[in-house]
């Protein structure tokens, strides 16, 4: 087995995209090189490796059991790397690196936190930090904060995570308004004013990461769709089977096309979600996290992040 020294990162890094795109084909628009360049640094790195890390041809791309292993090491390692660039620039305060960030979907309507000009804020600010992001549930994103596969995350988090709330540090952020739409070929949709019994009638989609939460507040006993992102349980509402809650904002636009309405029921449905930014206890003191905090700081006081 060859020193890591002797192993070109690079090839590993060119590995980790195919696994990730499904295959050679796939990894041609992450990399941005032709599938005969790929090839030819796979083999490099199964030469200097010794042994196959996976199987490619008419019957699809499939990893060996040594190349399953080499990829979960291989995540082991880029977020070494990163972890030392980040103390690296710590040291130097240089921002440089790379900062991993997880954010539910359906964010960038949101009026009262503008991530879009947080982000871009930072990026003029730290040109050398690559963000890296995501859209997760937020269950997700808690055990990528624990498990340090992600530095930040941004999200509703209903239920801290069992073993490790601990380790997380919350803060809030702000509070998203909910309630309940229908699509517009739904039979509640004419209905001026709403009974919480034809709510409780209607099949309701739910958000899986909720737990319930949403279900519970209209005393739904049963979900008829459940879903894990925003975009999801839009197409099932306009799907007109189904009604559901969806942040007001998220909303607005459908409503204003006639496609979604929101449901007034003789009783207050409509609730604030709390949104939360995420990163591990005792990060505070990484120069990079540090600015990006500091962005959104300035956001939420209704200044210019940049």
């Amino acid at each position: 087995m060859p020193k890591l020294g002797d192993i070109d990162l690079r090839l590993l890094r060119v590995f980790t995209a195919i696994v990730e795109a499904g295959g050679l084909t796939g990894a041609q628009v992450t990399l941005n090189l032709g599938q005969s360049t790929i090839s030819t640094q796979l083999a490099e790195l199964e030469k200097r490796l010794g042994f196959r890390l996976c199987r490619r041809g008419r019957a699809g791309f499939a990893l060996t059991p040594a190349g399953e292993k080499l990829y979960a090491a291989s995540g082991d390692l880029f977020a070494a790397v990163d972890r030392f660039q980040m103390v690296s620039a710590n040291v130097s305060g240089e921002m440089k690196g790379t900062l991993r960030l997880g954010t539910v979907d359906g964010m960038i309507s949101n009026p009262d936190f503008d991530l879009p000009a947080i982000l871009g804020a930072f990026a003029a600010r730290a040109p050398s930090v690559v963000l890296e992001l995501s859209i997760d549930p937020p269950d997700a994103m808690e055990r990528s904060i624990s498990d340090g596969q992600r530095d930040i995350a941004i999200g509703p988090f209903v239920k801290r995570g069992r073993g490790t709330a601990a380790a997380i540090t919350y803060v809030p952020l702000y509070r998203e308004r909910q309630a309940i739409f229908c699509g517009a070929g739904h039979p509640l949709f004419g209905r001026r004013k709403i009974s919480l019994d034809q709510i409780r009638q209607a099949p309701f989609v739910a958000r899986r990461y909720l737990h319930r939460f949403d279900l519970e507040i209209v005393g739904h006993l049963q979900a008829g769709a459940i879903v894990d992102q925003m975009e999801a349980q839009a197409a099932l509402i306009l799907s007109n089977r189904f009604i559901g809650f969806l942040p007001i904002h998220y909303a607005a636009q459908l409503a204003r096309e006639h496609r979604l309405r929101k449901l007034s029921c003789d009783v207050e449905t409509e609730y604030d979600s709390p949104f939360f930014l995420l990163h591990k206890r005792g990060a505070e003191d990484n120069v990079v996290l540090r600015n990006f905090l500091n962005r959104i700081q300035d956001g939420m006081r209704g200044r210019d992040p940049s």
